[in-house]
């Protein structure tokens, strides 16, 4: 393999892979990246075995060839290379070797033959979505995904694809749910699956570096992204999502509408005094105003007073200030609806003019 590139087109692929390469793997070649230079391309491949990332860049290739290398090694190589100075690359046998200006390197490399291979195509259909909407929508409910590996179906995202409402990604750790749905033109066909966090993170990623549309492909074995000459490929989840839907309130009749930032800045200054362990405050509905209140074991108590636009019964219910705090920095509104029935009942939380994204917060005992 021999090649001529730029320093930013190969420095920028190479850091799109550490993303994906298993950095804690007993297995040796899944911490390399693959090269394969061919025709006037170079097409890097990162996986973990559960995701794939691949990358084609245009180069100028000299001898056409393959092989694996050390990720961490040529990122750090390349990254402190002079950018101004175009890379050439080499390979002898078992070594590659990177020129730049006067500066030589030489890395071991393993054969591109004992690489894993890209996985086959096992989605069931593909959507176009504008990039910047499956951005809102992950950024929406990302934030409740799980940690609890023993329970593993709720570590991910559901996405789901339904003749009924179009396309929804849906989250849940058992104590908060967030929803966030759009609207398909002319949908068919139905599928459903479980998308790892990772891969959650790694789809958004992506869409961020788009300027339009862009395709994702679901299946019940896969999810894949492709964005230009960019393509991310994950396994998802074999688990059943929960029934989601009894989770979300249909008769909490009583609406506050707040300001975002206000409610946001009391929470976080009444934190300072909150328990460590539960995050929990006091929130106490009445017309007009909404009394948060919050206290600790040592005795120590914060109070503040908002004045919110509510005109129900008094509501008087504990929630984890930090998993509000969560919910707040999802919606994208200056103001924030919270949908209440009683001190017990989930509350259901809203942008201020849509209900596009929904989130549930399940109340604690105070």
């Amino acid at each position: 393999m021999h090649l001529k590139i730029s320093r930013a087109t190969l420095l920028n692929q190479i850091q799109r892979c550490q993303n994906i390469v298993d950095k804690r793997t007993t297995n040796p070649l899944l911490t390399n990246i693959l090269f394969e230079a061919y025709q006037q391309n170079l097409k890097l491949t990162a996986t973990d075995l559960q995701s794939t990332f691949s990358s084609s860049k245009v180069a100028e290739i000299i001898e056409e060839g393959s092989l694996a290398v050390d990720s961490k090694k040529i990122f750090e190589i390349v990254r402190e290379l002079n950018p101004e100075v175009p890379l050439e690359l080499v390979s002898h046998k078992k070594f590659l070797e990177l020129h730049s200006g006067n500066v030589k390197f030489k890395l071991a490399i393993q054969s591109a033959d004992e690489f894993p291979s890209e996985p086959v195509d096992e989605t069931d259909l593909f959507i176009d979505i504008q990039a910047s909407e499956l951005i809102r929508m992950i950024s929406s409910t990302s934030f409740a995904m799980s940690n609890d590996e023993t329970r593993k179906y709720l570590t991910g995202s559901l996405f789901e694809v339904s003749q009924e409402f179009g396309f929804r990604i849906v989250t849940t750790d058992g104590h908060r749910m967030a929803l966030s749905e759009m609207h398909l033109d002319q949908q068919d066909s139905e599928t459903n699956c479980i998308v790892p966090k990772k891969a959650v993170l790694e789809i958004k990623r992506l869409a961020e570096s788009a300027e339009d549309k862009i395709t994702l492909y679901l299946g019940k074995q896969q999810v894949r992204i492709e964005i230009d000459n960019q393509k991310f490929i994950s396994k998802v989840i074999d688990a059943k999502y929960p029934v989601y839907e009894e989770v979300i309130p249909k008769y909490n009749q009583y609406e506050a509408i707040i300001d975002k930032n206000q409610l946001d800045q009391a929470l976080r200054r009444s934190l300072i005094v909150a328990n460590v362990f539960t995050h929990d405050v006091k929130l106490t509905f009445t017309s007009g105003k909404l009394a948060i209140a919050a206290n600790n074991s040592e005795q120590e108590q914060a109070k503040e007073d908002l004045a919110i636009d509510y005109h129900g019964s008094e509501i008087e219910v504990g929630f984890n200030a930090k998993y509000m705090r969560d919910v707040l920095g999802a919606i994208q509104s200056s103001t924030i609806r919270i949908k209440l029935k009683d001190s017990l009942s989930p509350a259901l939380l809203l942008e201020a003019d849509h209900e596009h994204s929904r989130h549930v917060l399940m109340p604690m005992r105070i």
